[in-house]
């Protein structure tokens, strides 16, 4: 009896794989048996429940190592430390010679020697799940894997022959995760198809972003997460002719497949690639949807203007990226003004879009090879046609700036050379050691153009359709000194990877310790060293004194350290400095006396003890905002943030904190009577955004927070917010950057010498005067890069960006938006540490 029932499971098993074998691969599908199916390794019907990401990985290894068509790479790891990975899939022959295939199509990127294209392999990237919640990818890739090991399809295997298909499961595996244990968490039989159940909402935690809640399809130019740059460094070793981005889009939507409107492609990139790539590629999924009755639409969103995206990226490396876009179902089944979607529904639609790309890219192989190697070569072409040649940047003083920009530019394969001798360039002075030459004629000129843009190539004006952010450059969010030269620069040594930081040497002092926080990770040494115990001071006012390197001048916010008052004694304080100098690479001087040749002595009562920051980051805001603040402090500054709640803040204990981070919210009446002592006490709140003005009612009984675009001439806002939204996305602020005017005598501006710098407005926001007593950044009409109208411009005015109030002994610092934008805006960014490092209450307070 159990015998024959063992039987009977078998034979039922047997025909659930053939029926969902049917429903995805088609009836005449014939596979290899040695290769376990995804039901067989999952213990369920694809479709029926979300697979796990670790099993996904697992079952990939396992395909590799059952078929000599497949192999697996681990190009790195995600903050949460799961594998980043991508299944390698083409011939036994074509694998055992990869990497000579590989060198091969580097040719079209380089430009060095002959190609037969009948030779060469077009190269195929199936892209899943960039963002956790849009759950359709990773399992669609379970199935598009299985299928092209597996399959023993003649056209399939010959088109294989002609073609690698790298495959990554999950482009964010921890927001991928987080999204699968919270939908299988609320999964039951029958599924509950109502859009409001739990099982469909998504829980506190986005599933978007990744591990610091970042959106990881708008961090591929930036590359602040490490998923990104993993990524981005994996891509430059291949260089995909296909790209295909599969997102999720609103349950009521079909599907959506470029092209995007041509009102968004950007005109730095060859319009080829639009007119024939893309089109090519829709040729095919037209032809798949249509085969098992799938509706879709085109070219009526989304976009190609920006490289931030990862169906852009590869439009920029002479490939066609493309933005995929299935309506979302939250778990297995949910209901549709349609009726139900279901979730294996989606996956068969991403699966057949799947093997379209493999077919479209071998139908047209030789095309899509010659448009790349095109690609690169009109990239020099385009180069010569802009008026400046060579792009000098370096800080004198900044040198973790320097270092961190330098290897942005290296990540992005940007030709980078030393600085051979001192230049000054409309008014600006670099020198060698600390300043860099990019040519503008190379291969990456059009990424490089993208991250020094100031509006020179695009051409932008109210027919252009903007998806996201209109100002994409990055230099001007670093923060770094930089000059377009007209003139070729001398090129010095190529720079291939990232100098060695200096390891600088510290002598010994009796008295005291001095450095200053010019550089941008200056308060990251700073942090170190009172976590190790030390007790540090700031100087609000300048001076100058001997120091056992010679007579030097300290700026307002440098750092003391005296070796009394300290519970280390001499000889363990001196060892924690020179470890600190020399993790750091900051220079730390030793004075041996207190009286200074000029300015405030040692003992001024302006250089004034500083509190280790301990900072409360509180949700129920933007939760961007929160992920980036959040990463800034922990991953650059190694400061640990104490992530609170919104919703759960009455029990919480104020008094340890010394600053609250407000990312936009408003709070409980409980909250908000405890936060008014606590600011009176010496707390520093910093509030970004929508947070104003429930800080302003709460502390101050303002009823007035960030001012909305007013019609208010003494406010210099030629027209009402609501007037400019009337007008349409002509006037929508998409993100432009505009210049900035710093108030460098703030202790919010320590370290940061030129008031000159700049904002990215994407929004009407600021903060109005009457609700502050000092402006610390403000913005000027010029705008730097992206689109504004002139009504839209003049409303951004004279607009304040970043404000401070004091109250009692503590004070409030007001963003009118995120300092810390997708993690690249260093220079704002950094307004937010220093007001967390020097602007804690008590006996320190400056401002």
């Amino acid at each position: 009896m159990k015998h024959k029932l063992l039987i009977l499971l078998f034979l039922l098993a047997a025909t659930l794989t053939k029926a969902q074998d049917k429903y995805y691969f088609g009836e005449s599908a014939r596979f290899n048996p040695d290769i376990p199916t995804p039901e067989a390794f999952f213990g369920f019907r694809i479709g029926t429940s979300l697979v796990r990401y670790d099993k996904v990985v697992e079952y990939f290894k396992l395909l590799a190592q059952k078929s000599d068509r497949a192999s697996l790479e681990v190009f790195g790891h995600s903050w949460e430390n799961r594998e980043q990975v991508k299944l390698i899939v083409t011939t036994p022959d074509n694998q055992r010679n990869l990497e000579n295939i590989r060198q091969d199509h580097l040719k079209l990127v380089h430009g060095k020697g002959a190609i037969n294209y009948n030779q060469q392999k077009v190269i195929v990237e199936l892209a899943y799940n960039v963002h956790g919640g849009e759950i359709a990818g990773t399992d669609a890739s379970v199935l598009a894997a299985y299928y092209l090991v597996a399959t023993e399809d003649a056209d399939i295997v010959k088109r294989l022959s002609d073609a690698v298909v790298l495959i990554e499961p999950a482009q964010n595996p921890d927001g991928r995760e987080r999204a699968t244990t919270y939908i299988n968490g609320f999964h039951t039989n029958p599924t509950v198809v109502d859009p409001a159940d739990l099982g469909h909402a998504g829980g506190w935690t986005p599933h978007r972003g990744n591990h610091f809640w970042n959106d990881l399809n708008r961090d591929w130019l930036p590359l602040s997460q490490v998923e990104s740059k993993n990524r981005v460094a994996y891509y430059h070793k291949w260089y995909p002719n296909v790209y295909l981005d599969f997102h999720e889009m609103g349950s009521n939507s079909t599907y959506y497949f470029e092209p995007s409107p041509l009102t968004s492609w950007n005109k730095i990139l060859p319009q080829s690639n639009y007119e024939v790539l893309t089109a090519i590629l829709a040729k095919h999924f037209s032809a798949a949807l249509d085969r098992i009755g799938s509706l879709y639409f085109t070219k009526e969103s989304f976009t190609n203007l920006s490289p931030i995206y990862g169906s852009t990226y590869p439009d920029y490396q002479g490939g066609a990226g493309i933005t995929l876009e299935v309506g979302g179902t939250s778990g297995v089944a949910v209901l549709t003004d349609a009726g139900v979607r279901t979730f294996s529904k989606n996956l068969r639609d991403n699966f057949e879009i799947s093997i379209a790309g493999l077919r479209a890219a071998t139908d047209e192989k030789e095309t899509f090879l010659k448009e790349q190697r095109s690609f690169f070569e009109s990239a020099l072409t385009q180069a010569d046609k802009l008026p400046y040649k060579t792009i000098v940047f370096g800080s004198k003083k900044d040198i973790g700036l320097n270092r961190a920009f330098l290897e942005h530019l290296l990540s992005h394969q940007i030709e980078v050379y030393t600085l051979p001798k001192a230049v000054t360039i409309d008014n600006k002075s670099f020198e060698p050691g600390t300043a860099y030459v990019v040519p503008l004629k190379q291969h990456q000129f059009r990424v490089l153009q993208s991250i020094f843009e100031e509006n020179e190539t695009n051409a932008f004006d109210k027919t252009t359709t903007f998806y996201d952010i209109s100002a994409w450059s990055t230099v001007h969010g670093y923060g770094i000194p930089f000059v377009k030269s007209k003139v070729p620069q001398t090129l010095g040594e190529r720079v291939v990877s990232l100098p060695a930081t200096t390891t600088l040497a510290v002598d010994q002092s009796k008295l005291a310790y001095v450095f200053e926080v010019s550089d941008y990770l200056a308060t990251k040494a700073l942090y170190a060293l009172q976590e190790a115990g030390v007790s540090a001071r700031v100087s609000s006012l300048p001076f100058k004194s001997k120091t056992t390197a010679g007579d030097v001048a300290f700026a307002a916010g440098s750092i003391v350290i005296p070796v009394a008052y300290q519970d280390l004694d001499a000889s363990s304080l001196y060892q924690v400095i020179q470890k600190t100098a020399q993790e750091s690479g900051i220079q730390i001087y030793a004075i041996n006396e207190g009286f200074s040749l000029s300015g405030v002595d040692l003992g001024s009562n302006n250089i004034r003890v500083l509190k280790k920051p301990k900072v409360a980051l509180i949700s129920g805001g933007s939760w961007t905002t929160f992920g980036e603040v959040w990463a800034l402090l922990s991953e650059t500054y190694g400061l640990p943030v104490v992530k609170l709640d919104g919703k759960s803040l009455d029990r919480v204990d104020l008094s340890s904190y010394t600053s609250i981070i407000l990312t936009g919210a408003q709070y409980s009446a409980d909250f908000a009577q405890r936060l008014n002592a606590w600011v009176d006490a010496g707390g520093t709140v910093l509030s970004i955004s929508g947070s104003n003005a429930w800080v302003n009612s709460t502390l101050f009984g303002e009823q007035r927070g960030p001012r909305q675009g007013d019609d208010s001439k003494e406010e210099g806002a030629a027209t009402s917010r609501a007037a400019l939204l009337s007008r349409g996305a002509s006037s929508r602020l998409s993100g432009i950057i505009v210049k900035a005017e710093l108030d460098t005598k703030s202790p919010l501006a320590y370290g940061i010498s030129d008031k000159d710098t700049y904002a990215l407005r994407s929004s009407y926001n600021s903060i109005d005067p009457k609700t502050i007593n000092q402006t610390i950044l403000k913005t000027k009409n010029i705008l730097v890069n992206g689109y504004a109208d002139s009504t839209a411009l003049n409303a951004v005015k004279d607009n304040i960006v970043i404000g401070k109030n004091n109250k009692g002994r503590g004070a409030v610092v007001y963003f009118a938006e995120s300092p810390t934008f997708r993690g690249y805006w260093l220079s704002t960014s950094r307004l937010l540490t220093n007001a967390i490092f020097f602007g804690t209450g008590g006996s320190n307070r400056f401002f």
